[in-house]
């Protein structure tokens, strides 16, 4: 049976070698859930996204509890030190892990525990997310409330500090301003994991396969007003596709993983009538439905236009 540990128990704990950090089991989910709602700072009600709980035992005794979620969507700090563009982030944001929790629980006094428990844990943080979620991760980030702590545990364990958040807070699917900014500490877990973040040709077990991502109407609308200021390289004559609508559909596709004319193609063939709607898709009278391009029609509007042109008015801001 699982038990925190009380401090007349932990008063007789020194080595910190007999320290444990593993998974929780499916059984102790929910006595791990309440002693974090019960009592770290933030309370608790569930990890975001792909999410693995831990507990730190010293002779069978609880001691402390971790958990780990999806990355933050956005965290400037990070995206400036990792040095990616917001293709590449769409598709690799699932290679880096989020601290969410970490919780040492009432009662436990040790120096040096809180850094050798996240030691130990980021050792086995990759092959259990692999293990788990079919998939490693690469880097771990945190969020450190300055006001409430100086991040001291973390710098012990060989994180860094990459700097401060803006002060947003994410509710539901809007970002909303609370003003309390936080450090923002990041931790390689491989020597070549800021390679892998950001080659352009990457390691296709690093990547996410095609995906159908939704895009807002708003994301929708801003993309094709960028789009609308690019020349149109192609004869007028014969035109069944309009241009802006052809490149929304690959940067979409990009953006969702694809790779190469056959792939965007493919991607914008599973696009239902609403997308396409949105993406300015052709409109068949004969069959009342939206059309999408074809891959010749893609590959040779895609071969012809300026390339770096389209990087600054689509995604010179993200």
């Amino acid at each position: 049976m699982f038990q925190a540990a009380s401090p007349s128990h932990i008063n007789e704990i020194s080595p910190l070698h007999c320290l444990i950090v593993r998974p929780i089991t499916s059984p102790e989910r929910s006595h791990w859930d309440t002693l974090m709602a019960t009592h770290h700072y933030l309370s608790f009600r569930s990890l975001v996204g792909e999410s693995i709980r831990y507990v730190a035992e010293l002779q069978g005794r609880w001691v402390a509890l971790l958990g780990w979620c999806a990355a933050a969507l956005k965290c400037r700090p990070r995206d400036r030190w990792i040095g990616w563009p917001q293709v590449i982030q769409w598709q690799r944001l699932h290679l880096i892990a989020n601290n969410a929790r970490f919780l040492i629980l009432p009662g436990v006094h040790i120096p040096n525990l809180a850094s050798r428990i996240l030691s130990l844990n980021l050792k086995r943080l990759s092959t259990d997310w692999e293990h788990i979620h079919g998939h490693p991760v690469l880097l771990a980030e945190t969020f450190v409330d300055t006001s409430r702590y100086a991040g001291t545990c973390y710098r012990a364990a060989n994180w860094m500090y990459v700097g401060q958040t803006q002060g947003f807070g994410k509710s539901s699917h809007r970002y909303f301003h609370h003003g309390q900014r936080k450090a923002v500490f990041l931790r390689p877990l491989h020597k070549r994991a800021l390679r892998w973040l950001t080659d352009p040709l990457p390691n296709p077990p690093l990547t996410r396969e095609v995906s159908p991502m939704k895009f807002t109407k708003t994301q929708i609308d801003d993309l094709l007003d960028r789009l609308r200021a690019l020349p149109d390289p192609r004869h007028k004559q014969g035109l069944r596709h309009r241009k802006i609508s052809i490149l929304a559909i690959a940067i979409c596709a990009v953006l969702c993983g694809a790779r190469g004319y056959t792939a965007i193609a493919e991607w914008a063939q599973r696009c239902s009538q609403k997308m396409l709607q949105r993406l300015w898709s052709r409109f068949d009278e004969r069959t009342q439905r939206y059309v999408p391009p074809s891959e010749p029609t893609i590959r040779r509007l895609l071969q012809s236009i300026n390339a770096e042109a389209v990087d600054t008015n689509a995604l010179a801001d993200g």
